[in-house]
């Protein structure tokens, strides 16, 4: 009988067959991570932009404050006391803890005679007789239907029946409502003045953040642009283009104003014998706004600096005056 014989182990081949998919996997994470790289990269310079931005106006409105507090300086030693005056209030909006602004203030103020403090009468509000909870619950109701005003007067309402009521939440509404209708007035309305009101209220209650910020100096620089309009057309331009460049939204009118201030700074610099310097001005004002009648002003100014730019022209070369050649004499 034989005994049976073990059988030999089959050997075994590794398939080759996962190695498609995992190619695949090693591709779609690979897309993935390159998608996530460019969405990070996108995202850092947006952010970097912006960053840059806000230290630009930044810049822009400490340089600002800086000329304004010198001119007021010089205005208020020749005894222009009203324009110091301006100017020293102008700074104060622009920077409030500005050093010694407020005593050269107080010398243009005494010096024009006006009061340092004029006492307002404060306007008395329709008394509101509902009790304050129900007070509390309009300006909630408002607060979520957007209503800024009505949020605001119900709000104070509140605070005058009862100052301690809910005080957290009412100055955290108070905030927001402030905030907002300011950036309102700013973004969508246009009215400068009222925005920047708000948001110096708003900002009693807490810190702004970093939009309303930005709106807020764009808006003040605006405005100082504004106050050179029509009475010094260079400073009008230098500020104007600023505006222009980074917040041309800030009103529905700082192109045209930008192009009108470097056309009659363009023909202030004709007028002045600079005929390249206010072609540039030209251009800078066609490029905001494309008046068909600068035209010919621009080209006349484009010429006269091509004349003035042409290299002078050689002076003509003198002609060789022949000398005579003496005939020699025959000797005898």
């Amino acid at each position: 009988m034989s005994l049976p014989t073990e059988r030999a182990p089959e050997e075994t081949q590794p398939s080759s067959a996962p190695a498609a998919p995992n190619a695949w996997r090693v591709l779609r994470w690979f897309v993935l991570l390159l998608i996530a790289a460019i969405a990070l990269s996108a995202t850092a310079g947006y952010v970097n932009g912006q960053s840059q931005r806000r230290a630009l106006l930044a810049e822009t409105l400490a340089r600002t404050a800086d000329e304004q507090f010198q001119l007021g300086v010089e205005d208020l030693d020749a005894g222009r006391y009203e324009i110091a005056r301006q100017r020293f209030e102008y700074v104060i909006q622009l920077d409030p803890s500005y050093p010694h602004v407020a005593e050269r203030l107080a010398e243009a103020l005494v010096a024009l005679g006006t009061p340092l403090s004029t006492p307002v009468p404060a306007a008395t509000p329709t008394p509101n007789l509902a009790p304050v909870e129900d007070l509390y619950t309009q300006a909630l109701a408002a607060y979520l239907n957007g209503d800024w005003d009505a949020v605001i007067d119900t709000l104070l309402a509140v605070r005058a029946k009862e100052p301690a009521y809910r005080a957290i939440e009412v100055d955290g509404m108070l905030y927001s409502a402030l905030r907002n209708r300011g950036m309102k007035r700013l973004r969508v309305e246009g009215t400068l003045e009222e925005g920047l009101y708000d948001l110096s209220l708003a900002e009693r209650f807490a810190p702004l953040d970093s939009e309303a910020e930005e709106y807020r100096g764009w808006a003040r620089l605006y405005l100082l642009a504004n106050s050179f309009f029509g009475v010094n057309w260079a400073e009008a331009v230098y500020y104007f283009a600023q505006v222009y460049i980074g917040a041309p939204y800030i009103t529905n009118d700082v192109y045209l104003k930008y192009a009108i201030a470097s056309n009659r700074r363009g023909d202030e610099l004709v007028l002045a014998d600079d005929p390249c310097a206010a072609q540039e001005l030209y251009y800078q004002s066609l490029l905001a706004w494309e008046n068909p009648d600068l035209i010919p002003t621009a080209t006349q100014a484009y010429h006269l600096c091509e004349e003035a730019s042409a290299p002078d022209a050689p002076p003509p070369e003198a002609t060789p005056t022949p000398t005579e050649t003496p005939t020699p004499t025959p000797s005898s």
